[in-house]
């Protein structure tokens, strides 16, 4: 330390700015550093509780149904997150039902459930989360995930810091001399003046010049006053009029000084109203516009005289005006106002959205106004507004094209049915045998007059008895055939107003919010796409073991219904299975309801789980990539979910519509 004393000042004053330099940036860097540990840490906790909670719903129904390998399909999923090293499911006992290993080797022995709960330790992440099916406890997921982004992260940070180090102090070595100046040469100039005057006793009138009023600028006014009791004791005739003329030189650098001063204030402020981009100005708290900037100018196409006899509140918005007066309000109090959004009038009188932030002046009455242009921003936000309600509409009037292409399917495949059965009616009567009553008829007109002889001697008039029974019995079957095919026709007309009634009575209820028993939406979304399902064998199967009801709009459930099974049929076609299956299930939950609509079609990849919800997305050829979405967002809006779930190609998939007995705000009423 005695070394570093008798160092020059400006030697002191560079090891002084280097050193500190150098700790402040390393405090910084550390506490950077920490934060960083700590936010990776939540982060990758956050971000592996998500994928535990994906698996455990994905991974629910195969142990619902001891299904190890589908369980075992899913885990394999976690091979594209190279960070997983271990996963396990365990079932209800706690028994290991599946597991998964990024290396060949498997652990000796899967730690005990513990629920949800998750723990770091030296070299993983650990997490626990339970599976539940139905409100009902099931397994568990087990997630281990390694920390070596933490290690490279580690390095990364510790590269940056020195990188930050050393460039940090080469900067403070460059910039520090200059600045070093302003404390060195006011102490240089003093020794100059201490070494003059001890040089030469008679040289009393010596001054050190005064650059500040820091502890320098006292330390050089005590030096100077010295001076001057020393030399009015050595000529006191001569110290008044020094003195004097000390004052006057004083006095006259003190207000060159100040002139200096608020001459450059001036100029820089001139300069920043010149050059700033932004819109600047200054405002009196009656609204007067006392000076503005060019750029404001530019952006409202006011000249500087225009504005003199304006009023800030009269050009703006009169909805924003309220607004305004409040925040003028404000900055009277002398608090200080930050992005407050208004509409301001242009000199062609088109409104510009001006985001404005302001500091009070309150002894000039007046406040300093900053302000950005952001219409461009307002109208691209009101773009994208009307731009996702188009959207929505668009996918909602999809959902109802679905609907109404099941009820044209229907009616198509009913009035293939009315065609048949008339058909068959029109034969039946081309080809009747009432004719021969006729004819019969007129025989006996011929033997009228002998009719006993000849029913009785004729062969003809003999074999009248007997075609007559056969006639009767033809005849009755004739009818009866004519019945059926009438009956049927009946049946499918009636089925046809069935059908077209129940599409416009959903039509009619858009909007309208009612309890209805989920079984009777289930089964009218079925009867719309009967004819489709039998046309292409596909078997349905119902698993209604809860009938619960719902307060919801039933048309959007529909919609949504119609097109899940569209899909499974879809689903079923392209996988070429002679056996088309698909099952429908309804499960009351404690808080929802859910309809589940499964079939044993064309599966989908572990990759598309995520994507298939999104607009445009589709997999067949002919799909537009509406109909998940739009079904995505009704449930949405219904206050649901709708969840995609499949053990990949080939192994069918399950959709299931989540669904809250009653919506949020006639739970509210």
């Amino acid at each position: 330390m005695r070394f570093v004393h008798d160092l020059p000042i400006r030697r002191k004053l560079a090891l002084i700015n280097v050193v500190t330099t150098a700790a402040a940036l390393m405090l910084a860097c550390a506490a950077f550093v920490g934060y960083e540990q700590v936010t990776f840490r939540q982060t990758l906790t956050r971000n592996l509780a998500i994928t535990a909670q994906m698996i455990a719903i994905n991974t629910s129904s195969a142990l619902a149904f001891e299904d190890t390998g589908s369980a075992e399909q899913v885990l394999k999923a976690l091979a594209a997150q190279p960070h997983i090293v271990a996963a396990c499911v365990y079932d209800g006992r706690g028994a290991v039902f599946a597991q998964y290993r990024r290396d060949a080797v498997q652990p000796a022995q899967w730690p005990v459930p513990q629920g949800n709960s998750e723990a770091f330790d030296a070299e993983s992440l650990q997490i626990f989360r339970r599976i539940t099916l139905a409100g009902e406890n099931i397994g568990t997921i087990y997630v281990q995930s390694d920390l070596t982004e933490l290690g490279a992260r580690w390095r990364r940070y510790a590269l940056i810091a020195g990188t930050v180090l050393a460039v940090a102090i080469l900067v403070a070595l460059l910039v520090g001399p200059r600045l070093q100046r302003l404390i060195s040469q006011p102490i240089s100039s003093l020794v100059e003046a201490m070494a003059g005057v001890s040089a030469k006793e008679s040289r009393y009138s010596v001054r050190v010049a005064k650059r500040g009023n820091d502890e320098l600028g006292q330390l050089i006014d005590g030096f100077n006053g010295m001076l001057e009791q020393i030399q009015s004791r050595d000529a006191e005739l001569r110290r008044a009029q020094v003195e004097l003329e000390t004052r006057v030189e004083e006095r006259t650098k003190e207000l060159l000084v100040q002139i200096a001063e608020r001459q450059r204030t001036e100029e820089e402020r001139d300069r920043f109203f010149t050059l700033s981009l932004d819109l600047l100005c200054i405002v009196g708290f009656d609204g007067s516009m006392r000076r503005t900037n060019p750029a404001f100018h530019a952006v409202l196409g006011y000249h500087v005289r225009e504005l003199r006899k304006r009023s800030y509140l009269d050009m703006v918005h009169p909805d924003d005006r309220a607004l305004a007066i409040g925040e003028i309000e404000q900055l009277k109090r002398g608090k200080s106002v930050l992005n407050y959004e208004t509409r301001v009038c242009g000199r062609d009188g088109e409104y510009r959205w001006i985001a404005w932030s302001a500091k009070a002046v309150p002894e000039g009455g007046c406040f300093y106004a900053y302000g950005r242009d952001i219409t461009e921003r307002k109208r691209a936000e009101t773009e994208r507004e009307t731009l996702t309600r188009q959207l929505l509409d668009i996918s909602r009037q999809a959902g109802m094209a679905e609907v109404a292409t099941s009820v044209l399917h229907n009616v198509g495949n009913v009035l293939n049915s009315v065609n048949v059965s008339a058909t068959l009616v029109l034969d039946e009567v081309k080809n009747s045998k009432v004719s021969v009553i006729a004819q019969l008829g007129g025989l006996l007109r011929e033997h009228a007059t002998d009719l006993g002889a000849f029913l009785t001697v004729d062969s003809r008039g003999r074999q009248i008895p007997n075609f007559l029974q056969t006639l009767a019995e033809h005849l009755a079957a004739e009818q009866a055939t004519i019945l059926r095919e009438v009956e049927s026709l009946r049946k499918n007309i009636e089925h046809i107003k069935d059908i077209v009634s129940m599409q416009q009575s959903y039509a009619r209820i858009s909007g309208v919010v009612e309890t209805v028993a989920v079984a009777e939406l289930v089964e009218d979304a079925i009867q719309m796409n009967t004819g489709a399902l039998q046309r292409h064998g596909v078997t349905l199967t119902r698993d209604y073991r809860d009938r619960p009801s719902i307060t919801v709009e039933k048309h959007k459930v529909l919609q949504i219904l119609v097109n899940l099974i569209r899909n499974a049929k879809y689903a079923c076609d392209e996988s070429g299975r002679a056996e088309k299956r698909i099952t429908l299930q309804i499960a009351a939950g404690e808080r929802s309801v859910r309809i589940s609509v499964a079939d044993n079609g064309v599966g989908i990849p572990a990759e598309n789980l995520t994507r298939i919800f999104n607009h445009g997305f589709t997999t067949r050829s002919h799909g537009h990539g509406f109909g998940l979405h739009s079904g995505a967002l009704t449930a949405q809006e219904l206050g649901g979910a709708i969840h995609a779930a499949s053990d990949g190609p080939g192994h069918g998939a399950t959709f299931t519509v989540e669904l809250p007995y009653r919506p949020k705000e006639v739970s509210a009423a």
